[in-house]
């Protein structure tokens, strides 16, 4: 029988639980670098995905904010536009001649586009109203 050497260390009965955590701890020793390493690249990955999704959320932000503002312009135009074709009508149907109406409406389209949502809602009821007021009765 041919006998060979090795690093395990040989055991006894009553030394069993003693070369056990030897044995664990030579193990340990080996193995624990590769999970070290492992560790250290998933938390390295991990703090890559964070910091992404914390940009990514500021680009969403941003491009929200953006659209929030395009819609508050597109609704702005879009009463602006109606407002225009109610004084089309106005003028269409001979109603601006009258003195007063008439130089409400050239002020008014002069500074149309620098005016506030609820100025220009106002305006539009306004318009709206002295159509009515003019077909209705």
């Amino acid at each position: 029988m041919n006998i060979t050497e090795t690093k395990i260390p040989d055991v006894t009965s009553e030394e069993i639980n003693q070369s056990k955590i030897i044995l664990a701890d030579s193990i340990i020793k080996d193995v624990y670098p590769l999970f070290d390493e492992v560790y250290a690249a998933k938390v390295n990955e991990l703090n890559k995905l964070k910091s992404q999704m914390k940009n990514k959320k500021l680009e969403i932000k941003k491009q929200k904010n953006s659209i929030e503002r395009l819609i508050i312009e597109y609704k702005k135009s879009k009463k602006v536009s109606q407002l225009l074709e109610k004084i089309e009508r106005l003028i269409e149907y001979g109603i601006t001649y009258d003195g007063t109406m008439k130089h409400e409406t050239v002020i008014l389209l002069k500074i149309i586009d620098k005016l506030p949502s609820d100025k220009i809602n106002y305006q539009l009821n306004k318009t709206t109203q002295i159509i009515n007021k003019r077909f209705g009765s």
